[in-house]
């Protein structure tokens, strides 16, 4: 195989939608490698479910799943054979956690159909969890069978080694890709009826997000500003105060359009051990890219994805955050210092192009795995 010819199948449940999708279109931009792609009939992405659209790409294959919308759970009733046999990938990349139930069926498959094809797994679990059977034993078998592994920050690579990722495999941090110039060109959202500044925050409202924190952050701000909340959940009917205004989620093609009308995005999260640090938080990414300022907190994954492009403020901490969002919102040097850093930032570190260019290096560095793996394999026969 030439080193710029790859046949790689991609295997992943988050690709039935769009702003997940870009990353195999960007992949298949790259000159000599072929994508295909299996995905489940349909997801919850998004904040909604998603179902898959692939009659216009010859190239998208769509498999029935058993207890499909769980992430640990769900396997391939049919499709993932036919894809391999298909495909006769020299990679598969398994757009998984290396603990699930499609994740063993994919490895078994592998070796049964495909055993030349590098395997490539996914992982964003970030703290030190310890699963049930039998989820335990199939990450054991994942990691000690698999050829790469990839994760979007640096604090997982660690983990997956100690975990049992072999030393010799290679592992990459790889970031979430932003389609930058879709959210840099976007128009902004009209909001008649909220006032400027305004300060926003688009996701879950979860106890993790630490919503709590950031409506205590607003009443001690110096500075009259709007709280724009966008999403939904369990917190829901907590958020209320004087300027806060709760809206509900918009669909993913209008996210770029509503950050555009925002004059700070923050992420307030908190840890809660042993279950969650902030995996990665790419709403970070696209507000940089649509030119808005960001603050976010030292929780999990967020300092490693702002860098030196924002604000990071201590997690829990109410008068760090008060006093960011009073300094961004009066202080017009700082304002155009992070802007200008952050779109720098999002087109340097996360534009598909370049987390493709990631990808595409982590698979051919699989790849050389595999081919000594299997002359080990073969000599010992």
């Amino acid at each position: 195989m030439h080193s710029t010819s790859l046949r790689v199948l991609t295997i992943a449940h988050n690709a039935v939608a769009a702003s997940n999708r870009a990353r195999v279109d960007a992949l298949r931009r790259l000159p000599g490698v072929e994508v295909q792609l299996l995905t489940p009939p349909w997801w919850f992405e998004e904040g909604r479910r998603v179902a898959a659209a692939s009659a216009s790409d010859p190239a998208w294959r769509v498999g029935p799943t058993l207890f499909t919308g769980n992430g640990s759970r769900h396997v391939y009733a049919s499709g993932l054979v036919e894809a391999i046999k298909g495909t006769r990938p020299d990679v598969i990349d398994l757009f998984e956690e290396p603990f699930t139930l499609v994740a063993l069926q994919t490895l078994v498959l592998r070796n049964a159909l495909a055993p030349r094809a590098a395997l490539v797994f996914y992982s964003a679990v970030n703290v030190e969890r310890h699963w049930r059977w039998p989820y335990r034993t199939i990450e054991r078998a994942v990691m000690r069978s698999a050829d790469g592994a990839h994760a979007p920050s640096a604090d997982v690579p660690p983990i997956l080694r100690a975990r049992g990722l072999m030393q010799d495999r290679p592992v990459a941090v790889i970031p979430l890709g932003v389609d930058v110039n879709g959210f840099a060109s976007a128009e902004p959202m009209p909001l008649p009826d909220i006032p400027r500044p305004r300060i926003g925050f688009v996701g879950r409202f979860e106890p993790v997000k630490g919503l709590d924190v950031l409506l205590e952050a607003a009443r001690r701000l110096s500075t009259s500003a709007s709280l724009v909340l966008v999403g939904d959940g369990s917190q829901r009917d907590a958020l209320r105060g004087d300027g806060v205004h709760v809206l509900s989620s918009v669909a993913y093609e209008q996210v770029p359009s509503l950050l555009k009308a925002l004059d700070v995005l923050v992420l307030p999260s908190v840890t809660i051990l042993p279950l969650h640090r902030e995996q990665f938080g790419r709403v970070l990414a696209e507000a940089m890219a649509a030119g808005v300022p960001v603050i976010g907190t030292t929780s999990g994954a967020i300092p490693e994805v702002i860098g030196d492009a924002g604000i990071v403020v201590p997690e829990r901490d109410p008068a760090a955050l008060a006093q960011a969002l009073d300094a961004l919102l009066t202080r017009a040097e700082l304002r155009q210092r992070c802007i200008a850093a952050g779109q720098e930032r999002a087109r340097r570190t996360f534009d598909w192009p370049n987390v493709a260019s990631q990808s595409l290096a982590l698979f051919q560095s699989a790849v050389a795995q595999r081919r000594s793996v299997r002359a080990l394999e073969v000599a010992r026969a």
